[in-house]
């Protein structure tokens, strides 16, 4: 009897240590298991950034073409003002080298006229 006393004694401590491993084990589950909840909620904020930030550099992108846009239409109406002010003085030249050449003979037939007295 002593026998079965000392193997349902093991039995017993066995048991027990099986039954604190199962614990050991279901605890271990349960962190891994938080583990991988705290993962995906991660991979879900780090998705959501993704979405924000490509959101954001369309944005930039938008804005960028449309500021270079209105540079470039300013630089042209610019252009334009820039060319008709290079006109005028060619303009002006003109006019005054027409006038110049009529005075010059207006002078002479004025000179004509004095001498021909």
């Amino acid at each position: 009897m002593e026998e079965k006393t000392i193997l349902a004694q093991i039995l017993q401590v066995l048991d027990l240590y099986a039954s604190d491993m199962r614990k050991q084990f279901e605890a271990l589950h349960e962190k891994f298991d938080s583990l991988q909840r705290q993962v995906q909620a991660l991979n879900e904020k780090t998705d959501e950034m993704d979405k924000r930030i490509e959101e954001m550099d369309g944005r930039f992108e938008r804005q960028i073409a449309q500021l270079e846009r209105t540079v470039n239409e300013r630089f042209e109406r610019l252009e334009a003002k820039l060319g008709h002010i290079r006109v005028e003085p060619v303009e002006t030249q003109e006019t005054v080298d027409f006038h110049s050449v009529k005075i010059a003979q207006h002078d002479r037939k004025i000179r004509h006229l004095l001498h021909a007295r």
